[in-house]
């Protein structure tokens, strides 16, 4: 874990070459994870942090707006330094918010996200196909 700026806040950059352990490790000593990507198509970190009962802050476009519940599982905010730090200093101002949000978040992940969810839901598109060819 890197730290920048003041001694008592940790910012951690996670990459794609980490390892999933170094990952899990870095995800449960953050407060929360920050998601900048601006127009995202769907992206997996959301809900792999939300899994991990981390709250998310990421800009208001694309997949994270169908993953993210604002002000309940995370934050999104307009891609700005501004925005992105108001936030932040929400959760820094109020851990035990993000605390209740992270948990919120894991349930969200849970009943919404899953593969048994996915799985059910992909059962039920097929179903209902084949039911209008039949008809």
């Amino acid at each position: 874990m890197e730290k920048k700026g003041s001694s008592s806040l940790n910012i951690a950059l996670i990459h794609p070459d980490l390892r999933i352990a170094e990952r899990n490790m870095l995800l449960s000593q953050c407060l929360c994870v920050l998601y900048t990507p601006k127009d995202e198509h769907f992206g997996i970190v959301p809900l792999e942090a939300m899994a991990a009962y981390k709250p998310v802050i990421a800009c208001n476009s694309g997949g994270p707006v169908e993953t993210i519940k604002n002000g309940v599982t995370g934050f999104l905010c307009d891609p700005s330094p501004r925005e992105f730090s108001s936030a932040m200093e929400k959760f820094i101002g109020d851990p035990q918010m993000a605390e209740i949000m992270g948990s919120e978040a894991r349930q969200h992940v849970v009943e919404s996200f899953s593969t048994k969810i996915f799985g059910q839901r992909l059962n039920q598109i097929l179903l209902d196909i084949a039911r209008r060819k039949e008809d």
